[in-house]
């Protein structure tokens, strides 16, 4: 089976990394599949030559035109990929700075798009239950969950050790999306600074003016992965603001996720994809209010015992969640998909023998 993946995004960190370098480089290394290229370029021979088209993120009603045109080509498969909620995207959002389209064009014509891509498509991947559910009712197409996956190796990685004595670091990392988070977020979370008395590492956009707190460094994005996990592993515990609105409850708890696969305990918002994956007091604790996230802080501060106890706890749930061990589940699906459109083609070249048949 060989992969082409129609993108311009080809940078190694964020998005591009979960739900494409990472899974199919994986699923090329153990065989699954027999390559795959990523590439915006219509006319490219890898294209021409590929079993299935994969599509991430499509909204955009040119690329869908261009979908509909040069997508299917005798059997290959067009897969629609998605992590985030592309249906209820929030005015606030980054994406609409510059204003082309601006939030009303969105929804009166990127987000319609986006439900025809899936149209289009012979199979829907997205990342999280949630997400199914608010697709499923949009299109007929399959839809499958997929959950972003961490490579097994961040599993070995020894987990942060606090000397004697040494302040508690707290980091966040993440992009300018997360505006709206901060700004609901932030009092609760400098709350539980002040209490635990704790250093703020912030990697990525610079969101220090926002929270206000005296003592946090900053740090810029990197698209080496490497270096986003070496970041996160000097830090004592990932703190993870979230606003509870339509969006991020569509969204993957993947800051909880890759704390947990380096030992660290995550202190989340109790809101969207975090409500469901973090266990309250196990792997890290869920906060709804100042007074909650100052006794998290505070208890993490507290108890380096515990700090370990939950971020090993944290650990041994990420093991279940490996690139590893579900780039087969990605290429099983891929298969599935490509095995009904073979059907259908078999099909439809049998319908039209037969015609053919009936008109001599």
């Amino acid at each position: 089976m060989r992969v082409f993946v129609w993108t311009d995004r080809t940078e190694a960190a964020g998005n591009s990394y979960y739900r494409m370098s990472g899974p199919l480089t994986e699923a090329a290394h153990q065989g699954l599949i027999a390559s795959w290229t990523a590439s915006p370029d219509l006319d490219s021979p890898a294209l021409a030559a590929a079993d299935v088209m994969w599509a991430p993120s499509v909204a955009n009603p040119a690329v869908v035109e261009a979908l509909a045109t040069r997508g299917h080509a005798g059997e290959r498969v067009v897969v629609v990929e998605h992590d985030d909620d592309l249906l209820n995207v929030r005015p606030d959002n980054p994406f609409f700075i510059g204003g082309d389209p601006d939030y009303e064009a969105y929804q009166r014509d990127w987000a319609p798009a986006a439900v025809a891509a899936m149209d289009l498509a012979d199979l829907v991947i997205v990342s999280v239950p949630r997400l199914r559910e608010v697709y499923q009712q949009r299109t007929s197409t399959p839809v499958v969950v997929v959950p972003n996956t961490v490579d097994a190796v961040l599993l070995e990685v020894p987990q942060s050790i606090r000397r004697p004595g040494e302040r508690l670091r707290a980091g966040w990392g993440g992009s300018s999306s997360h505006g709206a988070d901060w700004r609901l977020q932030a009092r609760r979370v400098r709350a539980g600074l002040e209490a635990a008395d704790a250093r703020l590492a912030i990697m990525g956009h610079d969101y220090r003016s926002e929270l206000a707190y005296p003592d946090a460094v900053y740090t810029p994005w990197s698209n080496r992965i490497e270096d986003y996990y070496l970041w996160i592993s000097r830090q004592h515990v990932v703190v993870a603001p979230l606003a509870d609105d339509e969006f991020n409850r569509a969204k993957s708890p993947l800051k909880a996720l890759e704390a947990g696969a380096l030992g660290i305990p995550v202190v989340a918002s109790d809101a969207g994809p975090y409500a469901d994956f973090v266990r309250h007091g196990e792997t890290g604790f869920l906060c709804r209010t100042a007074d909650d996230w100052a006794e998290a802080l505070r208890t993490l501060e507290a108890d380096e015992d515990a700090r370990l106890a939950m971020g090993a706890a944290g650990r041994a749930q990420a093991a279940t969640l490996t690139t590893q061990e579900w780039a087969p589940v990605w290429v099983g699906h891929l298969r599935e998909a490509l095995g009904r459109r073979q059907l259908q083609a078999h099909h439809a070249e049998h319908d039209e023998a037969d015609r053919g048949g009936l008109d001599r």
